[in-house]
């Protein structure tokens, strides 16, 4: 019988669920949905309920418990600034889980987890890589290789010429 168990074990070890878990809820906050099945969709809803409702408290001890679930400072930031904020009015009931269709490969049930409000910036507030231009570089290597390397035929004739004439240099072996 299974009197007081709340969870679904997935027939996963603790380190592989939790990190599953984490995942399908770090996902349903970056992207505002994820297709899944349907003991995992609810799953991952009744966990992201409880991550929204702590990110509206938005206070320091909260960013530490959702940090402490997450790992990640971005998404505790995106959690707490652009998800919470939007469901403000509500006390609960943050997700919603829709019939999808069936998987093609098993014939498993879909179900589309979803945000039921969604905000207007979804993803992570990580800073953009910017490249820097290399335009002066190249046009200054350009001119400098023009005037200082011969053509490609005359290095190819050379590279040649030195090969034969060189002798060929014998390896000592070492002995102990």
């Amino acid at each position: 019988m299974r009197h007081r168990v709340k969870k679904s074990f997935f027939n996963r070890g603790t380190k592989h669920r939790q990190a599953m878990l984490r995942n399908g809820v770090r996902n349903l906050i970056l992207h505002g949905e994820i297709m899944t099945t349907k003991a995992k969709a609810k799953e991952f809803g009744r966990w992201t309920d409880k991550m929204i409702f702590k990110a509206m408290e938005n206070s320091v001890a909260s960013r530490r418990q959702l940090h402490q679930f997450f790992g990640k400072r971005d998404i505790v930031n995106t959690l707490v600034d652009e998800v919470a904020p939007v469901f403000k009015d509500r006390k609960s009931g943050f997700t919603r889980i829709v019939k999808y269709g069936r998987r093609r490969g098993d014939n498993t049930e879909m179900f589309r987890l979803e945000l039921v409000v969604k905000p207007e910036n979804l993803g992570t507030f990580k800073k953009p890589v910017v490249e820097k231009k290399p335009a002066k570089i190249k046009k200054v290597a350009a001119k400098k290789t023009s005037k200082t390397k011969p053509t490609t035929a005359k290095v190819k004739k050379e590279s040649t010429a030195k090969k034969k004439t060189e002798p060929k240099k014998s390896k000592k072996t070492k002995t102990k």
